[in-house]
């Protein structure tokens, strides 16, 4: 009996072992079924959690919220409040200057007839058009118009916005014109400083700079005078604002435009009425070179000098 033990312990233990193994595997089973069945239960958990907090917290950022609400509606009436203070403040300027305009208008009036001089015919506005067109080329500055022969414009009238000119139409079409802007170096527009009264021709450099040529010898203008134009040529009515003088230097006297080219949308058309030269025939001609050459000599006869 003694010698049987140790061979019937060896099967035994063969048993033992995989009972174990298969002990094992099914506790490795059990847990992980019971793994996964705990992350489906803690999903369920925190789902319902959710709901449930949902309107707890709902009720508690109502308050927070209408708060909110409340800064923004005094934010944004405090903002209303100081723009409305602010426009109100501009409309009592422009009023006082409708005010002035009016009565400079007045007083010009009078003082024209005082001085039996014609009253200036007021510019002619032709049409109202939208730009829908930019630059036809890199080195030229135009913008292309909505409205062309068809609507009266015809080329050398002005273009303006509310701020001031534009430019001037240098080729129409029916339904359509392009519009040269004063910033091209080739719009030569006759100018004049106001309050010291300096003429000039206006040009630009192709960019957005204005530039003043063939000032008088001694200007007497300031910067930040106001340029408007001359009326000179007959073409552009006189009076149109442009600018005010921002620089002088080695580069000349530049103007900054009152027009933002990045806002320019639309635009009105004008037209002048030109100024007609008497005709002479060659007999007023003559009495006139006569009369000049009869003055020059009773001049010299007098002075004893001799005229330039």
């Amino acid at each position: 009996m003694a010698r049987r033990l140790p061979r019937l312990s060896v099967p035994f233990k063969l048993v033992v072992d995989r009972m174990t193994v298969g002990a094992l595997v099914a506790a490795s089973l059990m847990l992980l079924v019971i793994g996964k069945a705990d992350l489906k239960l803690i999903d369920a958990l925190a789902t319902s959690a959710g709901d449930l907090a949902s309107p707890a917290l709902r009720l508690v950022s109502a308050p927070v919220e209408a708060v909110r609400d409340v800064a923004r509606t005094v934010g944004q009436t405090m903002a209303l409040a100081e723009e409305n203070a602010r426009l109100r403040g501009q409309v009592d300027q422009l009023l006082g200057w409708q005010a002035e305009a009016t009565r400079l208008a007045v007083e010009n009036r009078e003082l024209r007839i005082a001085a039996a001089m014609p009253v200036e015919a007021p510019a002619m506005r032709v049409a109202t058009a939208a730009i829908v067109g930019d630059s036809a080329g890199s080195f030229v500055q135009t913008r292309l118009i909505d409205a062309g022969s068809g609507h009266g414009v015809a080329v050398g009238h002005a273009v303006v916005d509310e701020a001031g000119l534009v430019g001037r139409v240098v080729a129409v079409g029916r339904r359509s014109a392009r519009v040269l802007l004063i910033t091209d170096p080739a719009a030569k527009i006759p100018v004049m400083v106001e309050g010291s009264g300096d003429r000039a021709l206006m040009e630009g450099d192709g960019g957005r700079r204005l530039r003043l040529r063939f000032l008088p010898r001694d200007p007497r203008f300031q910067l930040g005078d106001r340029v408007v134009t001359s009326g000179e040529g007959g073409l552009i009515p006189p009076g149109i604002a442009v600018g005010v003088i921002s620089r002088v230097g080695a580069a000349g006297v530049e103007v900054a435009a009152y027009v933002d080219w990045g806002r320019l949308d639309y635009v009105q058309v004008l037209r002048a009425e030109p100024v007609e030269a008497p005709e002479a025939d060659g007999a007023d001609l003559a009495v006139m070179d006569a009369s000049s050459v009869a003055g020059s000599v009773e001049t010299i006869a007098a002075t004893g000098t001799v005229l330039p």
